[in-house]
């Protein structure tokens, strides 16, 4: 008597197929479970060291927070000499940290409210050059500052154009006008009267509803 053969059924078949890609997978763990163990290590390596450098950068802020506070007091009170050090141990000890890129600027301007220019010069240019535009106040305070350092040396043509540059790059901030005023006074000073007149006239006819309009006008009685 012939044996009737019965039908695999479409489930057996998937859990057949299910169970063959177990045995597989199996097989491909066996022959490379030392690879897949060094990379689990790697990936947990990676991830301590992640939160280890993190902790550390979180304590490294802390501190230089710590270390900078003394220095802005000083800068309030006028205490320019005693500041100085502690915003240079600040960018030494804590360079790359967010503290380090205000410190930098302070230094230049502790720097500059004692008389040293040429000193500086070097920290507002070792600002731009170490941080650039990361962050547009402490950028523009560094570019001003050296046009500030070029006029209290005299330089009066070189700080003009820099603080003209200042204004033009953004001709609706609020800093415009302030900007073109210095330029204005220090085109004066290197006895470049038309282009003082002229920047003192863009002043009162752009900026008209603003205190620096009537600065602008009262400087043009004195050319």
């Amino acid at each position: 008597m012939a044996r009737t053969r019965r039908r695999i059924s479409r489930r057996e078949m998937k859990e057949d197929r299910f169970i063959l890609w177990l045995y597989e997978m199996s097989s491909e763990i066996d022959r490379h479970w030392k690879s897949l163990t060094a990379a689990v290590v790697l990936v947990v390596a990676c991830v301590a060291g992640w939160y280890y450098w993190s902790n550390m950068q979180a304590d490294d802020l802390v501190q230089a927070g710590q270390v900078f506070a003394p220095g802005q007091t000083a800068m309030q009170d006028s205490r320019y000499e005693d500041a100085i050090p502690i915003f240079e141990r600040v960018v030494t000890e804590f360079g790359g940290t967010s503290v380090a890129h205000e410190a930098t600027i302070e230094l230049a301007n502790a720097c500059f409210q004692t008389g040293d220019f040429e000193k500086a010069r070097t920290y507002y240019q070792t600002y731009l050059d170490e941080y650039g535009s990361q962050d547009a106040h402490f950028w523009l305070a560094a570019r001003s500052g050296l046009a500030a350092c070029d006029e209290e040396e005299e330089k009066y043509e070189e700080a003009a154009n820099q603080y003209l540059a200042l204004a033009d790059e953004d001709p609706d901030s609020y800093l415009a006008p302030g900007f073109l005023l210095d330029a204005a006074r220090c085109f004066g000073a290197a006895d470049q009267k038309e282009q003082a007149r002229a920047l003192y006239d863009r002043v009162v006819e752009n900026y008209e509803s603003t205190p620096y309009a009537r600065d602008a006008r009262i400087a043009l009685t004195a050319l």
